[in-house]
């Protein structure tokens, strides 16, 4: 079962992602790299430690990664960056550490560092997270994880040493974080809390079907969605203020690096997180259809209509909309049938909005 929510998101994400996305980043043999948007610059040897690659996953440096190796991979540390378009540093950092935990790469590894703030460079705020591990397989003796943002984009920093303890590892990730050179100006990211459970998990006893669709508000539900990506990619103090008092729970891990969140135990909508680099799924009320009522043009009632939404680096799609909130079972097999009726740049000059004619 759990390779099929796997699917769900390999079919759509093909589909999105141009397949020249991913691919090796062009890199200057022994020069310093730099993120041409947010103006990030990683030097060629990072704490010691030769760059071995670069790979993008997503167009125009979206979401990337710069890795450095030594030898077979005995001490490697990698630095990925990429876009803000959904979730919190929690979301992400709970889904990296799942990664960590469940893949088997480093056995069951055992927590030396629990997850703890930290405040990044050229911040004030304590907006990053961080975690040291001591794995139990694999020859490696410390493995950890540090996530933050840096205005509109998330930085994480992946190591493992096969040499290190954990105490070490984690002067060595502090290092690399020094040594990278980071924007003059960084708008203060919100407080960071590692998540918990949800007091109360989502329980769906009834099926969601399909609604009866509305294309007047499928498009402004899209270009709501294209706008709240322009309010994410210009952070504020007064956005960050709000932000800093909203703490994210965990309602159900699906599988396979798969997991829902809800901010402050919200019942009336969820994220479900797919991977750890920033890919997820909106699911709650149709705020087109919302906003629509409010000005009395709406063809059905608010409560009666709830949108499916992936966001990705460039684009966010919208899923057939629902007549309640939908289970993420329900939620994966539309996704994995990919249903989709619209979907909205949210990056570059032209933001086209495409409507589907959905699949039967």
């Amino acid at each position: 079962m759990a390779s099929r929510w796997i699917l769900a998101f390999l079919v759509v994400l093909l589909a999105v992602a141009p397949s020249a996305a991913q691919q090796p980043l062009p890199l200057d043999p022994g020069k310093a790299w730099k993120h041409k948007h947010s103006g990030i610059i990683v030097p060629a040897t990072l704490a010691g430690t030769p760059r071995d690659r670069g790979m993008t996953y997503a167009p125009d440096e979206l979401d990337l990664g710069l890795s450095f190796v030594v030898g077979d991979a005995a001490e490697s540390l990698t630095v990925y960056i990429f876009r803000n378009t959904n979730g919190a540093v929690p979301v992400w950092f709970s889904q990296a550490q799942w990664g960590i935990e469940h893949r088997g790469n480093f056995g069951h590894p055992a927590l030396s560092v629990a997850p703890v703030a930290f405040v990044p460079p050229g911040q004030k705020n304590e907006s990053g997270l961080k975690a040291i591990y001591t794995p139990d397989r694999g020859g490696y003796r410390s493995t950890g994880l540090m996530l933050f943002p840096v205005g509109p984009w998330y930085v994480k920093i992946r190591a493992s040493s096969q040499t290190r303890t954990p105490t070490e590892l984690g002067v060595w990730m502090d290092t690399a974080l020094s040594e990278i050179r980071w924007p003059k100006k960084i708008v203060d990211g919100p407080l960071a809390t590692p998540v918990a459970d949800c007091a109360s998990p989502f329980s769906f006893p009834e099926t969601a079907k399909d609604a009866p669709r509305d294309e007047g508000a499928e498009m402004v539900a899209g270009l709501l969605g294209a706008a709240t990506a322009q309010q994410r990619a210009k952070p504020t103090a007064r956005s960050v203020a709000a932000l800093s008092t909203v703490r994210w729970c965990r309602d159900a891990i699906i599988g396979d690096n798969a997991a829902t969140y809800r901010q402050n135990d919200a019942t009336g909508w969820y994220l479900l997180a797919a991977g750890d680099n920033g890919n997820g799924i909106w699911v709650g009320p149709d705020p087109g259809a919302k906003l629509l009522a409010l000005t009395g043009k709406g063809q059905s009632a608010p409560a009666q209509r709830f949108s499916i939404t992936l966001m990705t680096a460039a684009q966010d799609i919208a899923f057939v909309t629902q007549d309640r909130l939908p289970s993420p079972e329900r939620v994966l097999e539309i996704v994995n049938a990919n249903r989709r009726i619209t979907s909205v740049a949210t990056w570059g000059k032209k933001r086209k909005i495409g409507v589907y004619s959905e699949p039967q």
